[in-house]
């Protein structure tokens, strides 16, 4: 099932994405700074992999350091990445179960 054109812009600020990404992100702070344990950051394990990957493609090409600062621009940039692809798949999966079997 394709998404017509105006849901696929809808996913980008969609309930789902928003949500996914609000508990990604809490999860992944809430890691770092020691509250919950460093398992926790499993979650964000897609984001984190492609920020540093980006950060580590910057400075041998272009030799920019992102340092810390940075990076955690970069790795919540790529959790909401990841949040918009999870809204997707959500409402791709609701458009399908949503339609009726014929028989």
């Amino acid at each position: 099932m394709a998404l017509h054109p105006d849901q696929s812009v809808s996913v980008l600020v969609a309930p789902v994405t928003l949500g996914v990404f609000a508990v990604t992100g809490s999860l992944v702070a809430l890691s770092e700074w020691g509250i919950l344990p460093r398992e926790a950051l499993l979650v964000g394990a897609p984001a984190i992999v492609a920020a540093l990957l980006l950060d580590t493609f910057l400075y041998n090409e272009f030799l920019l350091t992102g340092g810390p600062p940075w990076l955690w621009v970069e790795i919540y940039a790529f959790l909401y990445v990841q949040a918009v692809v999870v809204g997707a798949i959500a409402s791709g999966l609701r458009a399908y179960w949503s339609q009726p079997i014929d028989g």
